[in-house]
């Protein structure tokens, strides 16, 4: 008999283990930031008040549109780009600036379940009101959906079945419900086909993050962070970036930190060498870059 529970991972920030995950994330500084001061703002309304008071203490009429937000940030891109391991590692950072712990849930991949009837808008009724449950009305949580497509696609969709629509209306009900219960609770979902997520979700966002493969900028940021500790000139660092603009798919960050540098340590070791520019440059030129999804495809 197949296991459909609903089982949430659960991990409470701030913990050492994120906040060394957050400061190896190199690269993506833009989005650490907005995710960072749009979740601080999210969960707590109070600055907002502060700041309107200090600034417009006769009132602002369009701070309405962000004392009402919705709850929900998406972050959406390429594989291998970091979406999920900003948004498993933004809490800690989240936590300190609020000045107190964050619960952190991840839907588990069998979210959809079994494809009996009613059995989608019931596994998702039940994650929320589990989240929802398992937070005091003085704690801040975060509710992480990776692969949101699964269960928040357009319904305009030709394939769309009318148990996706089903779950998907009560999605968007769900979200809604977070806003007017006034719990500290804010939902991040991590798609790689925005362009295939239902319009009533994409209006509900406060945010919506982006996460593309490196450029030159960027690729300079992430050997510099990998070549930390190692001597690397300003021609070494130029021609690593001249290899990887040059490729027809551009590398991921993904392919550069945990394929090329992992294996480029794993065998320094094994030949009992430092581990050097030189044997990073000639394993980065055995490896093929990751493939582009369709949306994301060069044409």
């Amino acid at each position: 008999m197949v296991d459909n529970a609903i089982r949430l991972a659960e991990v409470i920030h701030p913990n050492k283990d994120a906040k060394r995950d957050f400061t190896s994330l190199v690269g993506i500084d833009h989005q650490k930031k907005e995710l960072l001061t749009t979740l601080e703002l999210l969960l707590d309304q109070s600055k907002l008040v502060d700041w309107e008071k200090k600034h417009h203490h006769k009132g602002l009429p369009i701070m309405s549109l962000l004392k009402t937000s919705n709850p929900l940030v998406i972050l959406s891109g390429e594989v291998g780009c970091g979406k999920t391991a900003l948004a498993q590692c933004i809490a800690t950072p989240l936590s300190e600036l609020l000045g107190t712990q964050v619960k952190v849930f991840e839907t588990p991949s069998n979210i959809r379940g079994g494809g009996l009837v009613g059995e989608i808008s019931n596994r998702i009724t039940e994650v929320f009101e589990s989240v929802k449950a398992k937070l005091k009305d003085n704690e801040s949580g975060l509710l992480i959906i990776d692969e949101a497509d699964d269960i928040a696609t357009s319904r305009a969709q030709n394939q769309a079945h009318h148990e996706d629509r089903a779950g998907l209306n009560v999605l968007i009900k769900q979200i809604d419900a977070i806003q007017k219960s006034k719990k500290r609770l804010a939902v991040i979902m991590i798609t790689n086909r925005m362009t295939v997520l239902d319009p009533a979700v994409r209006r509900r966002t406060s945010l919506h993050l982006v996460f593309d493969r490196p450029n030159t900028e960027t690729l300079a940021e992430v050997f510099n962070w990998i070549f930390t500790g190692v001597d690397m000139n300003k021609a070494q660092l130029n021609d690593l970036i001249k290899y990887c603009t040059s490729q027809i798919i551009p590398y991921s960050f993904s392919d550069l930190i945990q394929r090329v540098a992992k294996q480029t340590l794993y065998r320094s070791v094994e030949l009992k060498q430092p581990f050097s520019i030189a044997l990073y440059t000639e394993i980065l030129k055995s490896t093929e870059p990751t493939p582009l999804l369709g949306e994301h495809k060069i044409n």
